[in-house]
Formats: structure tokens, C-alpha cells, sequence
């Protein structure tokens, strides 16, 4: 599969560098479910801290630049 590399300056600029879980919905167009797959699997890094899901915006844009395919 072609490798995308994103323009990591132009992308995703309305959210902050550290995310939630719903806000990684919204980057990918994905249900919860979906969302907690992707952080379980590690597809997506995260932190946890507490009952908070933390997941860096890079985590988010490597994941798309591995061009990996999800399913909901």
C-alpha cells in the first residue's frame, strides 16, 4: 500500500495535542467502539491516567500514515 505522510503542520489544527476518546472520534469519523479497538489493539498509542484515555494528536496522525484501514 502507498505510504500518505500527511502534512502533520495542516492537519487536525482545531484540536489540541492531547486528545480524548471523543475527540478521536471526531478526527476519524469513527463510533466508540471503534475508538476503544483502536487503543486496545495499540493501533494508536495512548496514556492512561486514572480512568482518563489520554492519546497524542501525533498518535493519531501516524496511525493514518500507516494506512491502515478501519472498520466500523
Amino acid at each position: 500500500m502507498n505510504e500518505l505522510n500527511l502534512n502533520t503542520k495542516n492537519i487536525f489544527t482545531n484540536f489540541a495535542d492531547v486528545v480524548k476518546v471523543k475527540d478521536l472520534q471526531k478526527m476519524l469519523g469513527i463510533g466508540r467502539n471503534t475508538a476503544y479497538e483502536l487503543i486496545a489493539t495499540n493501533k494508536i498509542k495512548s496514556v492512561k491516567s486514572g480512568n482518563l484515555i489520554l492519546i497524542p494528536k501525533q498518535s493519531v496522525i501516524d496511525f493514518l500514515n500507516n494506512g491502515e484501514s478501519v472498520d466500523d
